[in-house]
C-alpha cells in the first residue's frame, strides 16, 4: 500500500532500482563549535562521540582508520541487510570543517578506498554538516560528484528556526544562517535535507510546526526528524535533573508528525521520523518510540483525517 507521505528510501528504490544503505563515517573533520573552537562546548543536544554508528566502534574504541571503517560497515550491512549498494556517509561532527582544498582529498580518498572494496556499489554520498560552515565553493566541490554520476545530499543541521531556541541550546547560528546555506547550495544538482529536532526546551507545537515550514520554504528536498533525547555526556542530560525543562512524551510524536507533514510539501522526502540511538546512550526518562510501530501510527492518522503529506503545504516562493 502506498504511504501517506513521502518515503526517502521508497524514492531511492524508485531512483537506483534497490535498496540503498549508508555507511557511517568519522573522516577526522570534527567541529568548529566543540570546545577549543569558537563555541567553548558545542550544542547542548550533542552525543559526545557525534553518534556513529554502532559497527564502528570496537569495544569502548571509536575506530579511526578510513579503511578499516569502510571495511567494518561494509561488513556489518552485507551481512544483516544482504545490502548491496551504499551511500558513504560523511557523518561525524561537521563534515564540511575545513578548506575546500583540503576536503577533495578526504572525500576522494573514501571513494577510491570504497570503489576498490566494492567495485559497481557506490550510488552516492551523504555530507552532513552545520549551515555555518557551508559555502559557495564547498557545495560546488560536492556538485562536481554529482557530475561524477553519484547521487549526492548535503544534510544542514537547523535544528529550529526560532532564534530564541537556538541560542537556548547553545547552536552557535541563528536562523538566517540556513537561508545563506540554501542559497549558496542551490541549482548545482544537490539535493538538500535539513535535521529538525522536535520537544527542544521551550518549543511550542507552533514553533515546531514553523520551523518545518520554514525549511521548506527555503527550497530543501528532505526533511530529518529527531525527537530530542537526553544523550549521555550532554549538557541537556547534564542540567535535566534540575528540572529546567521537560521533554516531549513519545505518546505526542505521532500527532505532531502528521500535522507536520500535512503542511510540508509532497515532494519534500522524508529521510526519518524519529532519532536513532542505542537505549544505553541515553538517559531512561520514557521508553523510546519503536521505529516500526511510529511509522505505522503516523500512517494511521493520516488515513484517518483522510489526508497525506502535502494536504496543507504552502511553500513559499524561493528568491
Amino acid at each position: 500500500m502506498e504511504s501517506r507521505f513521502n518515503r526517502h528510501a521508497d524514492r531511492l528504490v524508485e531512483r537506483h532500482g534497490q535498496r540503498v544503505w549508508r555507511i557511517g563515517l568519522d573522516a577526522g573533520f570534527g567541529c568548529p563549535h566543540r570546545k577549543g573552537g569558537r563555541g567553548a562546548g558545542g550544542c547542548a543536544f550533542c552525543a559526545p562521540d557525534a553518534a556513529l554508528a554502532a559497527y564502528q566502534h570496537d569495544g569502548s574504541r571509536l575506530v579511526e582508520n578510513l579503511d578499516e571503517q569502510i571495511d567494518r560497515g561494509l561488513a556489518f550491512l552485507r551481512s544483516r541487510y544482504k545490502a548491496r549498494l551504499f551511500f558513504l556517509y560523511f557523518q561525524a561532527y561537521t563534515c564540511t570543517n575545513l578548506p575546500v582544498d583540503k576536503l577533495a582529498p578526504i572525500y576522494d580518498k573514501a571513494i577510491a578506498l570504497f570503489k576498490a572494496k566494492a567495485p559497481g556499489a557506490l550510488s552516492g554520498l551523504v555530507v552532513s554538516t552545520r549551515p555555518d560552515c557551508l559555502d559557495r565553493p564547498k557545495a560546488e566541490l560536492l556538485a562536481s560528484y554529482v557530475a561524477d554520476g553519484l547521487e549526492v545530499w548535503l544534510e544542514l543541521g537547523l535544528q529550529s528556526s526560532n532564534d530564541s531556541t537556538l541560542a537556548r541550546i547553545n547552536r552557535g547560528h541563528n536562523a538566517q544562517a540556513f537561508i545563506d546555506a540554501a542559497r549558496v547550495s542551490q541549482g548545482l544538482g544537490l539535493k538538500r535535507a535539513c535535521h529538525l529536532i522536535l520537544g527542544l526546551p521551550g518549543e511550542s507545537k507552533n514553533d515546531m510546526l514553523r520551523s518545518a515550514q520554514f525549511a521548506a520554504d527555503q527550497g530543501i528536498e528532505g526533511i530529518k526528524f529527531h525527537d530530542l533525547r537526553l544523550v549521555k555526556g550532554s549538557a541537556l542530560a547534564r542540567t535535566f535533573p534540575a528540572g529546567e525543562f521537560s521533554p516531549l512524551h513519545p505518546s505526542r510524536l505521532p500527532g505532531l508528525l502528521a500535522e507536520i507533514l500535512e503542511t510540508l510539501p509532497w515532494e519534500v522526502e522524508i529521510l526519518r521520523l524519529s532519532a536513532d540511538f542505542p537505549k544505553a546512550a541515553c538517559l531512561d526518562i520514557f521508553p523510546p518510540p519503536e521505529k516500526y510501530r511510529l511509522y505505522t501510527a503516523v500512517e494511521e492518522i493520516l488515513a484517518t483525517r483522510n489526508t497525506r503529506q502535502g494536504s496543507r503545504a504552502t511553500r513559499g516562493a524561493i528568491q
